[in-house]
């Protein structure tokens, strides 16, 4: 080896040397800002104390979809309504109903109920008219074996041929002639879907 590439390698060991000082010194420096900001977090947080349990009870509203079931024959259907359409396009329905002598204090609880009040919601749209109704009456069943208000979104028509709100006049009209319903209400500022409130379930 000669004088020169010896010396070249020792010049090369010395920058290695320099740059992991370098390295270990910003690493010290990091360390040294960490500390400092741990210390004036424990100083800030000194006199807060953690919040007590609130026992407070988690949402249990079920917002997953109904889907028909493909067999028929696993439910009671003796309560299943199913109307005509053919006269619904022009007939339009109240934004309100509610059956017997208690229809205000009905319209009142469903438009005051809280999330956890409503079991579940059913989006309707993408059904036609026919799977709607199908649907609908599954969801009365299932919105009865846990309570008694629901939320049905049918939309608001303006996507509909001549902007005609077919499937929401279908709903609402549907849900005056069914027997398990008491009363139906738009939700404030909200014309594409209805709270509707039932009758409550033996046993429920």
């Amino acid at each position: 080896m000669t004088t020169q590439d010896w010396q070249k390698q020792l010049k090369q060991a010395g920058k290695i040397a320099q740059e992991q000082a370098i390295i270990r010194q910003r690493q010290a420096e990091e360390a040294k800002r960490l500390q400092s900001e741990q210390a004036l977090f424990s100083e800030q947080m000194a006199g807060v104390r953690p919040i007590k349990n609130s026992n407070r009870v988690e949402r249990k509203s079920d917002k997953t979809p109904i889907i028909p079931r493909q067999q028929e024959s696993e439910r009671d259907t003796d309560n299943d309504v199913f109307i005509g359409t053919s006269t619904l396009i022009d007939d339009m329905p109240p934004t309100q109903y509610a059956h017997g002598g208690g229809g205000k204090n009905d319209i009142k609880k469903l438009l005051s109920a809280q999330d956890d009040d409503i079991i579940a919601t059913l989006d309707l749209h993408g059904y036609n008219q026919e799977e709607a109704q199908t649907i609908l009456n599954e969801f009365i069943d299932f919105i009865q074996k846990k309570g008694t208000i629901g939320e049905i979104v049918h939309g608001s028509g303006l996507g509909s041929k001549g902007f005609k709100p077919t499937l929401k006049n279908l709903v609402r009209r549907w849900l005056i002639v069914h027997p398990q319903v008491l009363a139906y209400t738009e939700p404030p500022h909200n014309d594409g879907a209805v709270l509707v409130l039932l009758k409550r379930k033996k046993g429920v």
